[in-house]
């Protein structure tokens, strides 16, 4: 049975933030519908696939911890993105057609800064530079050659990019962040959300977030996306 992540993770803060000398605290708990998809290959063993519809994501869960925090003063702020993601996947070998199962686990941590450029009533948008911190483990096991292969890897990635918020009324509005990890392979995080406000301090995002992870190294060659919708709270201090 083919294994995909529901993850609680933190949808984007929605960056709408009065302009004042207060330091201003955004945390947002949510529930990513992801799924893998992809293309991987380790060690001697022959390259494996990863393809499903979002209706098989539903067939089997794997959980996983995510958060985003974000600390702002004024223009200026901290942005943190936590991330850990375990999946199981029934992969195919395509040129043999044998199946295979994939396994990985995928840590991710960023600190970023970041400068507000742009603040206008109903449109604000920010600047984002930092660091992604990945971990990755993964294994594949193809049964019918009697064969497995594991990968063992840390790294640390720069990270540009740009949040913007486009603000309808007090009570909604959205966010979109596009993130790009520039190390040896360029990797890509892409997030948007639609907030509605429940209390003064909390607001109710629904979202899509797709993270890509794309690595070569020896032994290792990988170009996986974990992509799907996701429901979360954020709450404002």
């Amino acid at each position: 049975m083919r294994r995909y992540g529901l993850l609680p993770w933190l949808l984007l803060p929605s960056a709408a933030f009065a302009q004042d000398d207060a330091w201003r605290v955004s945390v947002v708990p949510y529930v990513w519908g992801a799924s893998l998809e992809g293309d991987a290959q380790l060690g001697p063993l022959p390259p494996v696939s990863v393809h499903k519809s979002f209706g098989e994501t539903l067939e089997d869960l794997d959980m996983a911890a995510m958060a985003v925090i974000d600390l702002r003063r004024g223009r200026w702020g901290l942005l943190s993105d936590l991330t850990w993601v375990d999946t199981s996947e029934t992969a195919q070998v395509p040129r043999v057609g044998l199946e295979a199962e994939l396994q990985t686990r995928i840590v991710t941590g960023s600190l970023m800064g970041q400068y507000r450029f742009i603040d206008d009533p109903v449109f604000r948008m920010d600047a984002i530079a930092g660091a992604r911190y990945w971990q990755l483990r993964g294994e594949v096991d193809v049964p019918a050659l009697g064969r497995d292969a594991s990968v063992s890897r840390d790294w640390i990635d720069p990270v540009l990019g740009v949040r913007m918020a486009w603000v309808f009324t007090e009570r909604q509005g959205i966010t979109v962040w596009a993130l790009g990890s520039a190390g040896d392979e360029v990797s890509w995080d892409l997030m948007a959300s639609y907030g509605l406000r429940m209390t003064e301090h909390s607001w109710l995002r629904l979202g899509y977030r797709s993270l890509s992870l794309r690595e070569i190294s020896p032994g290792v060659d990988l170009d996986l996306t974990l992509a799907g919708p996701g429901l979360g709270v954020e709450w404002r201090y």
